[in-house]
């Protein structure tokens, strides 16, 4: 994993103090909130508050057209469809408004397209089937807002169509019955940030009158685990629809939703919305991800147990083959980075594979910016078009580099950290081109992937009351996460394999205070810190039971060395990338980065004594700032010596070698000084 960045707050203790007498909360919650922006008694009732936040569903525009014209299909015993999408919130989405019509009597039926074969939203091929199957009304969830020409074609076919939708407006709106979206500009609906399971929802609340009272209790589950899916804020109106869902989740009589749940192993009676974000909303998603999302509809509807389970065995099957084929595809990224490791050197990563499933790369791309902590963009080949997926860094605008290199492309979209997008083959080496020319210019230093900490704790904060007065913040999730902490200069007193050596527990004397600390998804091997290092470590905190008793939990996110700088680790990382390109270096960088005979030395003689190295090679430099020597010169360390045949680096960057030594060797005739002045003189 590389090394990422902390932006650590400076805490308004004043303002602290003040927030926790007027609002009556511990000083150390409050403390907590004003690092959030959370500044003001009003500013936090507002937030915590779970009454009168679900605005009047007619305030979205053109509902009451959309409701009327509801009603009068109703009446005439019109054939409608619901018209869905294949990821968690189109399913949640297409099940409660399915649902909802089969309840009060509607001749309904829903529609979702292949991820494969039809692609996301309304398309003519569906339109043209719909009709064939005398439909007279098409209610679009979670998509349409930009389906222009589609709704078109339905007008022309006698179809009338009601979009409900939250994703972006486009400048011109489709010619549809109605547009139901918060971000129109004339919606006066406050709350613009509502997934497209909230715009269904408050669709179904506005035929039942406006009342949310039976709409809550009917459906807040699903529209929970839909808010949740779509990683939407949960703030304002997502904050109370997901609070009211979860404890209905926790009584739940939908019989799919219980087979799931108990497949996933969640036990209701502790559910939270980390329990939804990683156990049910996958597997719902694994449906339309390797086969058809109408499994997970079919799941949500259902009404027979025995039926229920066998849907969701499969579904969790699938959630089985899907990690599998993910796993495989960063396999195939890695023997792609082992032929060409100067690759990992760009400042957007980019990977073009030979049939990569197009229901994993987007999930595969996420997982390469945690590794490498880069933007990235996975390509899948097929008949000669590469279709595919990124992801992002925050302050990378992803969107405006796709549309800086559009001529490139057939087909993009999405927003400033996950995009999609569609290019022939032939137009790849264009398209990279001008990607490497956009950063270049507008990208000489790129932004490193950063955590937010919450809050920097001492010793007499880490108490099991403290820890338990952030439960009033729950539920969790996007644009209100669980807190991050920082624990500094924290000394390491045992490392320890957990789970056959999956996870490393880290056993921890802080300011006299012992304590455990896990990091998950790393061996012991992989942890690149030492007994005895005193360290600083971010991490989440919780409360749990063990033998009737209560202790802390702490889940480590990241580690640094105390001391560490890591402006100057990342300014010096940014100027090695730099030379790697062979770009231009200014002659004064290159002349403080170029090493000395002795800091070579110092790096030779602790591989020599450690027998090699493996691990993160970016975290072994933690073993050489005390020498004073910067990341810039490490790693140039590591080139001088791999090219006079005393070491070898692996493409990956997690090992090296010693290599025999038959003879005394020159350093000045390594390769490496030569490349620093080309780039001292390129222009």
């Amino acid at each position: 994993m590389s090394i990422k960045s902390w932006k650590i707050p400076k805490t308004d203790k004043l303002q602290a103090q003040m927030l926790s007498q007027s609002a009556q909360i511990p000083p150390f919650l409050a403390e907590l909130l004003v690092n959030r922006g959370y500044t003001m008694k009003n500013q936090l009732s507002d937030f915590l508050s779970d009454e009168g936040i679900l605005d009047d569903p007619f305030d979205l525009c053109d509902m009451d057209i959309a409701v009327d014209r509801i009603k009068r299909a109703l009446d005439n015993r019109e054939k409608i469809a619901v018209y869905g999408d294949y990821d968690c919130d189109g399913v949640t989405s297409t099940a409660i408004l399915t649902s909802y019509l089969q309840t009060i009597g509607a001749d309904v039926i829903y529609y979702i397209p292949s991820r494969d074969t039809e692609g996301y939203g309304l398309n003519t091929s569906a339109i043209e089937l719909l009709g064939s199957k005398g439909i007279n009304l098409i209610i679009t969830v979670d998509n349409g807002i930009s389906a222009i020409d589609e709704v078109s074609y339905a007008n022309n076919l006698g179809i009338d169509v009601i979009i409900t939708d939250h994703h972006q407006v486009p400048k011109v709106l489709p010619d549809a019955l109605a547009v139901i979206n918060p971000h129109r500009k004339d919606c006066r609906s406050a709350f613009k940030e509502l997934a497209g399971v909230g715009v269904a929802f408050k669709l179904i609340t506005a035929l039942e009158g406006g009342e949310y009272e039976y709409t809550l209790e009917q459906y807040a589950d699903l529209v929970a685990i839909g808010t949740i899916g779509d990683v939407v804020s949960l703030v304002e109106e997502n904050r109370t629809i997901v609070k009211y869902g979860l404890d209905m989740l926790k009584l739940t009589d939908n019989i799919g939703l219980c087979a799931l749940m108990d497949i996933a192993g969640i036990k209701r009676e502790k559910l939270k919305a980390e329990s939804i974000a990683f156990g049910i909303c996958p597997r719902i998603n694994a449906a339309g991800r390797m086969a058809d999302a109408s499994l997970a509809v079919e799941l949500l509807l259902c009404d027979d147990t025995a039926k229920a389970i066998k849907l969701a065995q499969e579904i969790n099957d699938l959630n089985i083959k899907r990690k599998d084929i993910e796993e495989t595809t960063l396999e195939d990224i890695d023997k792609i980075i082992f032929k060409n490791p100067e690759c990992l050197n760009d400042r957007v990563l980019t990977f073009v594979g030979k049939d990569w499933h197009h229901g994993v790369i987007g999930i595969a791309s996420s997982r390469l910016v945690e590794k490498y902590g880069k933007p990235n963009i996975l390509l899948s080949e097929t008949d000669g078009v590469l279709r595919g997926s990124a992801r992002s860094v925050e302050n990378f605008l992803l969107y405006n580099a796709l549309s800086a290199c559009s001529e490139h492309l057939k087909q993009f979209g999405g927003h400033t950290m996950a995009a999609g997008m569609t290019l022939d083959k032939e137009d790849f080496n264009a398209f990279k081109k001008s990607l490497d020319l956009y950063t270049d210019t507008y990208y000489k230093v790129m932004p490193q992937y950063t955590y937010q900490v919450d809050k920097i704790i001492e010793k007499n904060e880490l108490t099991i009351e403290n820890i338990k007065s952030l439960s009033i913040l729950e539920p969790f999730g996007a644009g209100n996460p669980e807190p991050i902490f920082l624990i500094k200069g924290a000394r390491i007193t045992d490392i320890l394999p957990v789970s056959e050596n999956k996870h490393t527990r880290v056993r921890i004397n802080f300011n006299g205070l012992e304590f455990g600390a896990i990091q998950f998804n790393t061996p012991t091997e992989s942890f690149s810190f030492n007994i005895g290092n005193t360290i600083d470590i971010l991490c989440n905190i919780s409360v749990n039971p063990y033998n009737n008793k209560e202790y802390l939990s702490l889940v480590i996110k990241d580690i640094h060395l105390t001391g560490f700088d890591q402006y100057k680790f990342f300014n010096a990382k940014t100027y090695y990338e730099m030379y790697s390109r062979s770009e231009h270096l200014d002659e004064n960088i290159i002349n403080k980065a170029v090493p000395n005979r002795d800091k070579t030395a110092v790096v030779y003689k602790y591989l020599m004594k450690s027998k090699g190295y493996n691990g993160n090679i970016d975290l072994l430099y933690n073993s050489f700032i005390k020498d004073g020597i910067n990341y810039f010169q490490f790693r140039l360390i590591l080139d001088i010596l791999s090219d006079v045949k005393l070491i070898t680096v692996s493409p990956m960057l997690d090992e090296i070698k010693l290599l025999k030594v038959d003879s005394k060797v020159d350093l000045n005739s390594a390769e490496t000084f030569n490349k620093l002045k080309r780039c001292a003189e390129k222009i």
